[in-house]
């Protein structure tokens, strides 16, 4: 099933942005309009008060903007997100992110069918038990229905109970068409290693520079753990690639990447997930 990746759209504006001088302008021509005065002028009291209201309209259309967008599933964060959950209903676990819940409730219409359709079956899964990572279908041969389950736990090879648990959840009643060969089976876990080097020049910032490294190469990590996941080398390398880093630390920047493991491209196919096993990531010459 191809859903639309919601960390993709654009958000739309509810409400116009209007910059402070673009409304303060407009109201320094309707104040003269009505009082068929001159357009108050810098220095004028007048003026740094409109100059002052156009501030807090702008603040206040933006506010009105992101508190719209937070009424939308694609924008929707924490509270705000699970109160959009229970319309449908879904219900936020403990140990979901704000992103894998945000999937479960996009995916929840799937679920007012059975699951013949590919997406239904995903979505009964999904809600069968907290510990379902992910999930995929593949369906071989006609009315054969195979499920391939990523646990949250471990490196994620799905235990028999869990399993058993999907099973017996997505085989109730009005859940499933009874005549599908259905079938749930644990994901294979394709394990892998990340080791590289970074060539950077000697100076402050190096160790800061490898621990973001770290933390850029561990959160595309937790990305591509997934069913049908890919792990590529430029994906890899470029993560690490730092050159410039918001905030007030100092950073050394790297010259260049050498990626030492993995070697090739990890591909996975609906049954497998990748898994590192490890991070390193040192300055290069060490």
């Amino acid at each position: 099933m191809s859903q639309i990746d919601l960390s993709q759209l654009p958000a739309p504006e509810i409400v116009q942005q209007l910059d402070a001088v673009s409304v303060r302008t407009r109201m320094l021509n309707r104040y003269a309009e009505l009082q068929q005065v001159d357009s108050p002028k810098p220095g004028d009291p007048l003026y740094f008060a409109f100059s002052s209201m156009a501030e807090e309209v702008t603040r206040a259309r933006q506010e009105f903007q992101d508190i719209s967008l937070g009424n939308m599933v694609a924008f929707s964060t924490g509270n705000n997100l699970q109160q959009l959950g229970a319309l449908r209903p879904v219900e936020k676990y403990d140990s979901e992110t704000d992103e894998q819940f945000r999937r479960r409730v996009q995916m929840a219409p799937e679920g007012f069918s059975t699951a013949g359709a590919e997406g239904a079956y995903l979505f009964h899964a999904l809600n069968a038990d907290e510990n379902v990572l992910d999930t995929s279908v593949d369906s071989p041969e006609e009315v054969i229905v195979n499920q391939y389950i990523l646990s949250r736990n471990g490196n994620g090879a799905a235990s028999d109970e869990l399993c058993r648990t999907v099973y017996e959840y997505v085989s109730q009643a009005m859940k499933r068409p009874l005549s599908d060969k259905y079938t749930v089976f644990p994901a294979t876990i394709i394990p892998y290693r990340i080791e590289a080097e970074l060539e950077m020049l000697s100076g402050p910032g190096e160790e800061q520079t490898i621990a973001e490294a770290e933390k850029r190469l561990t959160e595309l990590v937790s990305q591509t753990h997934i069913l049908g996941g890919t792990v590529s080398l430029s994906a890899l390398s470029g993560a690490i690639h730092i050159k410039d880093v918001d905030g007030d630390a100092v950073f050394q920047p790297v010259i260049d990447v050498n990626l030492i493991e993995p070697q090739s491209k990890i591909v996975c196919n609906k049954s497998q997930a990748p898994f590192c096993t490890g991070i390193v990531v040192r300055r290069k010459g060490e």
